[in-house]
């Protein structure tokens, strides 16, 4: 009988449960494991946000480059000082837009009214507007400002999935004047946090109103928002950001 006792007894420890102190040591693991994860999440967001901006700054270097070398901004095939194509809505922004596939020249455009296909830059022998959401990078590709061999669709994603598009914002759509476009750079999908990260970067402050200075929140690419966080929006909100790198419209 004692051997069976003695069986018994061993076997009860070897099944026994946690104890107290084993349970707290448990969650305490589990609760700076989850700490480590959101840290984490946290510092990889600030990461994304960070490439964001660099992403931005140098496609807007780009930009300048392009200017610099030929006269012009990329997409302004009529040689105004405006970007082609006027944004209408934010119905056109898609990414879908852009090429797929790298083009294997890049080849003139005949005229303004010339269908457009893979890797068509601006009429080479007209002065006259070829509004195509596709011919700035193209055209930045024949410059040398960004890879021959990149696809339009990944020059123009930024760090926080969204898109860059380059075109004209009019202020006052009614009259249709020169005077009321400003050369933009669109972006879409853009956490608050990240578009005052922006700001900051740009204008020296994300201020409080966002209406204001280069750039600026815009939810029908018609008016700008006043602020960054609408009433009953939370900083984590994905809005439309529009950055004026020429001309600033007036406030």
């Amino acid at each position: 009988m004692n051997g069976l006792s003695s069986s018994f007894a061993r076997k009860s420890v070897r099944l026994r449960g946690f104890s107290l102190v084993e349970f707290a040591v448990v969650l305490a693991l589990v609760g700076v494991m989850v700490a480590i994860g959101f840290k984490s999440q946290e510092l990889m967001e600030q990461y994304k946000q960070s490439q964001f901006v660099t992403g931005v700054r140098l496609l807007q270097s780009n930009l300048q480059a392009h200017r610099t070398a030929t006269g012009r901004w990329p997409g302004d095939c009529n040689r105004d000082g405006l970007m082609d194509h006027v944004f209408i809505n934010t119905t056109e922004l898609d990414g879908d837009t852009y090429d797929y596939a790298v083009p294997s020249s890049l080849t003139p455009a005949a005229d303004a009214s010339a269908t457009y296909s893979l890797g068509m830059v601006c009429p080479a022998l007209t002065f006259a507007p070829f509004d195509k959401l596709n011919v700035p990078f193209n055209e930045l590709k024949r410059g040398g400002q960004t890879p021959t061999g990149e696809p339009n669709r990944k020059s123009a994603i930024h760090a926080m999935g969204g898109f860059a598009f380059l075109g004209t914002f009019d202020i006052n759509a009614s009259e249709s004047n020169t005077e009321s476009r400003f050369n933009a750079m669109v972006l879409t999908n853009v956490p608050i946090t990240a578009a005052r990260r922006l700001a900051t970067a740009v204008d020296g402050n994300d201020g409080t109103a966002a209406n204001l200075n280069r750039v600026r929140r815009s939810d029908d690419l018609i008016s700008f928002a006043p602020k960054w966080t609408a009433t009953g929006e939370t900083d984590d909100k994905r809005i439309t950001v529009v950055l004026f790198f020429d001309r600033i419209p007036p406030q």
